[in-house]
């Protein structure tokens, strides 16, 4: 057991090879006295707060091992004045939402002792991950875990990153009221950092949709929530709080993880006061840390920043999009407030290290092609003309190099994501991509054609789909990778 255990809910620090974990970091702002009595105080911002990090349960080196519990919890977010809001009965894992955060180090064995106490059957799917098939947590893979009923699943993990968990069974349903969690798989060959913030961005209604009904869905054969199923976005939160203020040190390195845990919204950001300094997409680190002038996160997108605070008092600012067509009227909401204090001159951050760039070269030849169809005015969701489950399975060979064509023939923007592997993409309507690109999650615009590549690592029948959950109902469909 590499930290003991220890149970974070701002920020822990313990020792791990090859340099320190994240140290104590942001909380919630301190009391500035008593003021004037005759005029109330401002509504002070909620603290940021991390979720809580989950204990391992194995004391061996090179394993954990996790218990998550699924189970009926109240959905109280923080506002922006620091006020709860509650919004009504809702899922949680562990009594959290989100969900506690899954630590592990590459080439670990990892164990997950689920139970289920929901009233619904529910799954886990580990978003990012490569694991075997049968701890996919797909429905045609395994029998859902029914109420009352608990599952061990077991898989080595072998990539570094940001990964995150979730159903797959009814998803839109268990996502929706506040079923994931983050999974950080951790490099100790990486430069150490002072403070990492897991910032798990959502959004909800003001009022929480019923309970998914007893029967739950495989993957969502009916709409069963109406929250995001257009994109109309609502409450954003990160952590569960409206635009929480992460109190730094000046000097620091900081490490954010952001996670877009949302059913249909998008998060786009752009540099401005606080800098884009990007580390990885999804769980592929970047050939070289790069400043962004913007990044799009659409519904289980992630990105790593990092930041180097002297005398930072800004906040990551939500531009307006839409998934009918990008960028948007409005004005930019909140979403993280940042203030570093204490005087010292920014950290250092060039020693990071720097990889492959160059691009795969593209042989011209298409082994599979996916067209995204659909309407939101009808509701009906397509790949190549069909509603899964009634779908035609294609194959590719493991361990060989293959060019995967995504189509986007609808009028709204489609997050293509496959299960058991990373995709590298090749290209954007003919354009290609000037350094190597590797992603698990890909966005789509309208009318948009990708070029993926792909090496499959894994044998067995592995989902495609739109990760805009209400989309996924028929939007989805199976890649076989046969041995």
């Amino acid at each position: 057991m590499r930290c003991g255990a220890h149970v974070v809910v701002l920020f822990g620090a313990c020792q791990s090879p090859g340099g320190k974990r994240p140290g104590p970091g942001p909380g919630a702002p301190t009391d500035s006295g008593p003021g004037d009595t005759s005029t109330p105080p401002a509504p002070a911002p909620p603290g940021f707060q991390n979720p809580p990090e989950a204990e391992d349960l194995d004391p061996a080196d090179g394993s954990v091992r996790f218990r998550l519990e699924a189970a009926p919890h109240p959905v109280e977010l923080r506002g922006a004045d620091g006020e709860p809001i509650p919004l009504g009965e809702g899922f949680a894992y562990n009594g959290s939402i989100p969900g506690p955060t899954l630590r592990a180090q590459v080439g670990d064995l990892v164990w997950v002792d689920i139970e289920n106490q929901l009233s619904v059957p529910t799954t886990v799917h580990w978003h990012g991950l490569s694991v075997p098939q049968a701890a996919d947590g797909v429905p045609w893979a395994m029998d859902p875990i029914p109420p009352g009923g608990s599952l061990s699943v077991q898989f080595t993990v072998d990539t570094p990153g940001t990964a995150w968990y979730h159903p797959h069974f009814d998803s839109e349903a268990q996502v929706d009221l506040g079923l994931y969690g983050a999974f950080v798989v951790e490099d100790p060959a990486e430069p150490p950092v002072d403070v990492e913030l897991i910032a798990i961005l959502d959004d909800w209604p003001d009022e929480l949709p019923a309970a998914a009904p007893e029967d739950g869905h495989a993957g969502g054969e009916e709409e069963t929530h109406a929250h995001g199923a257009h994109g109309a976005e609502g409450r954003w939160t990160v952590n569960g709080a409206e635009a929480p203020l992460a109190e730094l040190v000046d000097g620091q390195r900081v490490r954010a993880r952001l996670i877009n845990a949302s059913n249909a919204g998008y998060v786009a950001l752009q540099e401005g006061e606080v800098p884009l300094l990007a580390l990885a997409r999804d769980t592929a680190r970047l050939p070289a840390p790069a400043r962004l002038a913007a990044e799009v996160l659409g519904p289980g997108d992630r990105v790593d920043l990092l930041w180097t605070p002297a005398g930072l008092d800004a906040t990551l600012l939500d531009h307006p999009w839409t998934l009918e067509g990008g960028a948007a009227l409005g004005d930019p909401a909140p979403l993280l407030r940042l203030r570093s204090t204490g005087g010292a001159i920014a950290a250092p951050a060039g020693d990071w290290p720097v990889g492959e760039a160059a691009p795969s070269p593209d042989p011209g030849s298409t082994d599979i092609t996916y067209v995204f169809q659909g309407s939101a005015h009808t509701g009906v969701w397509m790949i190549n003309g069909e509603v899964f489950p009634e779908v035609t399975i294609r194959e590719l060979p493991v361990g060989e190099a293959a060019v995967i064509e995504v189509r986007n023939v609808s009028g709204t923007e489609h997050p293509f994501h496959l299960h058991g592997m990373d995709v590298e993409v090749l290209s954007r309507d003919g354009v290609p991509s000037a350094v190597r690109d590797v992603q698990d999650t890909v966005n789509l615009a309208v009318y948009e054609v990708v070029r993926l590549r792909v090496v499959p690592p894994r044998a067995g029948e592995w989902m495609a789909h739109c990760h805009i959950l209400p989309h996924a109902h028929g939007m989805m469909t199976v890649l076989r990778v046969t041995p």
